[in-house]
Order: structure tokens, then sequence, then C-alpha cells
């Protein structure tokens, strides 16, 4: 039985419609219109005289193609329901966008007699969504504007650190460096000096392009004061902490100096320094010494208490610089330094090519962690 409406249910569903949020048109089966609410002269700006007789084309801003019209007429005309948003055009020549749906109406014998359009206006919402495309698109673009900055940076931090390794005779020299990210703040640098082999590494606070810069200043630095034959480690560290020390604004560096010093008998002297640097470890056959010195690290005060100290290295030692990273594990969810575990790999790994064994130790230890998070460097010599 079909439902009919009451005088005052009409007058409700009038009054529905004349104050509905929604922008409503009807039109004739030729797209006629034949009636529009008050929200519909709101948003377009064609009042209710102004629009009746009208085909809602007027608000065609031609802006979406007519294969986009063909597909909604050849939808509504086959007595479907029709979903889309419309980019169309105000009176006064501005664009809006509407998202809209549009039904038929039908008699009582399912012919479509009109068609019903309810019509929300999302400019608002498409605003927005532009605005955030474009900022997305921006922010891709200086992502990748960064990305290939850092990968630049890169290359030139590992031309810095990656220099060819001097020729020493007597001694096999392997390297290792990894950083955590794209650039990383370990840094080592190694220079034979007449007779002499001066060995440097340090460590600087924090990660990433900052640290990274501060190597760079750290290259310069050190092959400033060799090229002016400083050299001894008590007078080039304190000399190095001098220079930068106004520079650093906050950051700091641990770091470690060795001058390795030929001997009459074959064997060499290594003379050190120590500040704030994990330990020196030398290997020397199954004995392992972890080679102590006092030194806070460089930057946080500018007149250092420097000890230097001397070991003799003979045939068969090796000798292992490294920075932290190496040897951060992960125990308890927090991070130690676990110099044992390192020392118990460099003696398992004794019998085999210091290259190989230096993969090795890397390889297990590094194993320990769950997380990788800081740079690791290495510098491994064996007296031959």
């Amino acid at each position: 039985m079909k439902k009919t409406l009451s005088a005052i249910d009409q007058a409700v569903l009038i009054r529905a419609i004349e104050q509905s949020p929604a922008s409503i048109v009807i039109t004739d089966t030729e797209g006629i219109i034949q009636y529009v609410n008050p929200k519909f002269e709101s948003i377009t700006g064609y009042s209710f005289t102004e629009a009746i007789g009208q085909n809602p084309r007027i608000l065609k801003s031609g802006h979406q193609p007519e294969e986009f019209y063909q597909n909604m007429w050849g939808t509504i005309l086959r007595g479907e329901v029709w979903d889309g948003i419309f980019h169309n055009k105000q009176k006064n020549g501005s664009y809006f966008w509407e998202h809209c749906i549009i039904a038929p109406v039908t008699d009582e014998h399912g012919n479509v007699t009109h068609f019903v359009a309810i019509k929300e206006d999302i400019t608002e919402k498409k605003e927005q969504e532009e605005a955030l495309r474009k900022s997305e698109e921006e922010l891709r673009k200086r992502n990748d504007i960064i990305s290939k900055d850092l990968e630049y940076a890169k290359r030139v931090q590992q031309s810095i650190i990656n220099t060819p390794i001097p020729e020493y005779p007597g001694i096999k020299i392997v390297t290792y460096y990894s950083p955590y990210d794209f650039v990383g703040g370990d840094f080592y640098t190694i220079k034979k000096i007449n007779q002499d082999l001066a060995v440097f590494m340090a460590d600087i606070t924090g990660h990433g392009v900052p640290a990274a810069l501060f190597s760079s200043v750290l290259k310069y630095a050190t092959e400033n004061l060799w090229n002016n034959e400083i050299i001894q480690p008590d007078e080039f560290i304190h000399q190095l902490n001098e220079k930068l020390f106004p520079i650093l604004g906050g950051y700091y560096f641990t770091a470690l100096y060795g001058l390795i010093t030929p001997l009459l008998d074959g064997g060499f002297q290594l003379t050190y320094t120590r500040s704030g640097h994990p330990y020196p470890i030398v290997l020397s056959g199954d004995a392992i010494a972890m080679l102590d010195s006092s030194g806070i690290p460089l930057g946080i005060e500018k007149n250092l208490k420097l000890l230097v100290k001397n070991i003799e290295l003979k045939k068969g030692d090796r000798l292992f610089l490294y920075t932290d990273g190496l040897i951060e594990i992960d125990v308890n969810n927090q991070k130690d330094l676990r110099f044992d575990i390192l020392t118990k790999e460099i003696i398992a790994t004794k019998q085999i090519a210091l290259d190989d064994a230096v993969q090795k130790i890397i390889e297990v230890v590094t194993s320990q962690n769950k997380t990788l998070d800081d740079d690791i460097a290495v510098i491994a010599l064996e007296i031959c």
C-alpha cells in the first residue's frame, strides 16, 4: 500500500527541503530546472527566479570533460543513482566543488518523470586536500634534495676518511668504517711522518650532518698540525683541543693519538695518549693488554691534563683501535660497553689473517646487538 502525505507532512517536507543544509535541485527529464532550494541560491549566486527554466549547465566550469557528463546522464537515464563530484562555477565566476547525488523520480508506473540532485559544497575540503597535496609534493622535493645532499656529504666524508692507507715497512694496517646514518661522527686518519707512523682516531658526539661536518674540520686540523711538525702525542692533543675549543659550541669528542716509532732491534714503540676514548687493545701471543691512560674528551675544558704512555710492540703483535659503537652492547634493554666480548673475539681470531680477523670480530661483536645505533670505526695494525 502506497503511503500518502497528510497536509502537515507535506508542510514539514517543504520546510525540510527549504531549510536543508544541502543544495537541492529538481529537473525534468530534459534537465530543465524546476526547483532549487535557498541553499542552492546561496552557494551558486543564482536566485530561484534566475535558475528556474535553466539547464544545470549554467554551472559548468569547463574543467571536466564531456565524457564525465555523458557518463552522468547515461547513469540517471537508466534509472540508476549517480554519485560524483562537480567542479562548477558560480554566477560571479568563482569556482567551487560539489559532491552530488542525483536520483531519478518515478511515477506510479515506474516511469522517470524528474531528477533530484542533492549537493554538498566541498570546496573547503578540496582546497585542504590540494594544500596537503602541494605540501606533500614540496616535502617530497625537499626530501629528494636532502637525500642528494646527504649522499654527496657521504661521498665527501668517505673521501676524507678513506684516504689511501700509507705503506709502512714492518706493519700491516687494516681499517673499517661504517656510519650509523648516511654520514657519521667517527673519524680516523693515519700518516707516515719521516720514520714514524702517526695514528689519530676520534668519536664526535651525535650523528648525522653536524658530526660529519666536524670530521672535515678534524681532517684539516690534524693535517695542519702534522705539517707544522707537531707529532708528539701530548703536544698534538693539547694544540688540537686549543684550536677547536672555540668552535665546538657544546660538542665534544673522544680522541686517541698514537705515534709508532721503529726501534733498533726491529720492533716498534707505541707512544700514546687517550682522551676519553675506549682503551686500545694489544694482542701479544695469548696475552691481551688494554692500554690505559687518563684524559677527558676534547672540547670540555680548554686546559687538558694528559697522561702519555709507551709500550713496545714486537713481531706478531696486533694493535686494535676502535670507537665505542663497536662495543656498545644491548644488556637488559640498555647499552653497556662490553670489552670482554671484544677481547674474547680478538683472541679467537689470532690465527687468521688480519683482514679476515677484523671482519670476523666486527661480525661477531655487533651480532650481540638487537639494533645498531652508532657509528663504528676500527684500525687494526699487525707487526710483521
